[in-house]
């Protein structure tokens, strides 16, 4: 496999994420000199021409605190992999950032506190405030729509990394011409329902409208979504105000004879009620001093507060579950809420004998989104003696960077054509899964993750969740909506060089809900 990757003049160095067939891609600019994103579709895809169209109208709105579209090739030629052919690539600035997933994953699951949630949700709001006066939609907001720069202090979101915000926002426009929702079902405008259910998130850790982005699903009593003082010890009554009048009252659940809370009528009226709670300068003057930059970061590192909160959280959702919400509960052959299973694949098990090896336990301990493998093993069915390195495998989910999962070795990329190895992860029950992080060893591995109820011995016969090719050495694999299984495959069909031979490894493996 060519490692020259490239599209027009952009190098392709590593595939960040995949779903579907929508790639996401860190480059190189040669000629400016200077890291890009580019998101590529395949130009005969049918939402090519309005996912370009959308990118046009995205890139004349200015404001720092969105990712800025640099270029759109609507029939580029991509050379030096697997799948040439001709795509459209939009091209972006590259930002370093962490979703708020990643955020709570780095705290253990604690949601951001709400001093430092409502002043980053106000450049938010005001950077949509923005992008409406221009005409220009959102449509799709959700957790990975938003990236918080490294080493941030959220206490003061005020302030820029070089010459923008420390929050940014991507996916203007194009994201719901990619993914459209249903939006038509709403009855409040979808960008302020969606910064609604962002701040209902960042305090409380939780997603109203169910799974998403590797985050759990808000809690419910008896259809109603729960406030987020109700799951979040010490939050004000005042955002639930915010959160309850911006989220859609089909989400909460508010039956529209009986609702005391009137929705807010637009954009502007979210971005004043959020401008006053933090009691900082009002919206108009807050726009001006964004558009000539006001704000400086300081090299401070942010503060985190509120020590105990995720045991008094635990302490409240076990009252709400004596009030009645009953827990998800996934049992083989019944239906499933994300209206795809795994237990729809043709079957073919695999016995203790087949080629299945030794399995190492180890103990869950998930944070919210996440959930850990109760036990992972070696998957060979097409080997001589059905091991792929059985003594290691427990290195792939033992969160040590230092210990990895190998294959064994060949002489040739695409293991001495085999059809390929891999692992098993068992995650204990059925579960949801919508993504897969994976840390590898090398450079160039093509990797399926594929999901089944049972163990299955043709890999095909799996469901797959997601593919990519010619991946670097850390990559999220996400599908476009959860696939529900309780065991997630791990298949290598090719494998990088190493020192002239050719092997596979993986350091570490996470699995979101």
């Amino acid at each position: 496999m060519s490692m020259n990757r490239r599209i027009d003049r952009y190098d392709l160095q590593v595939l960040v994420s995949q779903t579907g067939v929508v790639q996401l891609w860190q480059g190189w600019d040669p000629a400016l000199n200077r890291a890009v994103s580019l998101r590529l579709l395949p130009a005969d895809d049918a939402r090519a021409a309005a996912v370009a169209a959308a990118a046009r109208h995205a890139a004349t709105v200015d404001d720092r605190r969105l990712i800025a579209i640099l270029d759109i090739l609507e029939r580029a030629a991509l050379e030096g992999t697997d799948a040439p052919g001709e795509y459209l690539a939009i091209v972006h600035e590259w930002v370093d950032g962490r979703t708020l997933t990643d955020i709570y994953e780095e705290r253990e699951g604690e949601p951001i506190d709400v001093a430092e949630a409502v002043p980053l949700m106000s450049q938010v709001a005001i950077a949509l405030q923005h992008s409406h006066e221009a005409g220009v939609h959102h449509g799709r907001l959700r957790p990975g729509s938003l990236l918080v720069a490294e080493d941030a202090d959220l206490s003061d979101p005020f302030t820029l990394v070089g010459d923008a915000s420390i929050v940014r926002i991507r996916g203007l426009a194009v994201d719901a011409v990619l993914w459209p929702a249903d939006s038509a079902a709403l009855t409040v405008d979808p960008d302020v329902h969606g910064l609604g259910c962002l701040l209902y998130a960042m305090v409380t850790g939780r997603w109203p409208e169910g799974l998403l982005d590797g985050m759990s699903p808000a809690p419910r009593a008896n259809g109603r979504l729960l406030p987020p003082s109700q799951v979040v010890a010490d939050v004000p009554t005042a955002i639930d105000e915010i959160c309850l009048r911006s989220i859609d009252p089909a989400v909460v659940g508010d039956d529209t004879g009986k609702r005391s809370r009137e929705p807010f009528a637009d954009i502007a009226a979210l971005v004043a009620a959020l401008t006053s709670l933090e009691g900082r300068p009002n919206a108009s003057s807050r726009r001006a001093a964004g558009r000539r930059g006001q704000v400086r970061l300081t090299p401070q590192r942010r503060a985190l507060r509120a020590v105990g909160r995720l045991a008094v959280a635990a302490v409240a959702l076990a009252v709400v579950a004596g009030i009645g919400v009953a827990g998800l509960r996934l049992t083989q052959g019944s239906a499933s809420p994300w209206g795809v299973t795994a237990n729809s694949a043709t079957r073919e098990v695999l016995t203790a004998e087949g080629g299945v090896g030794a399995i190492t336990q180890l103990a869950p301990g998930a944070v919210a989104g996440e959930i850990v493998p109760v036990s992972a093993d070696d998957f060979d069915p097409y080997g001589a003696d059905g091991e792929e390195m059985p003594d290691v495998v427990s290195a792939a989910i033992d969160a040590k960077g230092d210990t990895a999962w190998t294959t064994d070795t060949y002489y040739s990329p695409d293991l001495d054509g085999k059809a390929g190895t891999g692992i098993i992860l068992d995650l204990g029950t059925a579960q949801p899964v919508s993504a897969v992080r994976l840390e590898l060893m090398g450079t160039g591995s093509s990797i399926q993750v594929r999901i089944s109820s049972e163990i299955v011995k043709k890999p095909k016969k799996w469901l797959l969740l997601a593919n990519a090719e010619g991946i670097g050495t850390a990559i999220d694999l996400r599908a476009p909506r959860p696939v529900v299984g309780r065991y997630v495959l791990i298949w290598f069909t090719r494998i990088p060089p190493q020192d002239g031979i050719y092997q596979g490894g993986l350091r570490d493996v996470t699995v979101l809900s």
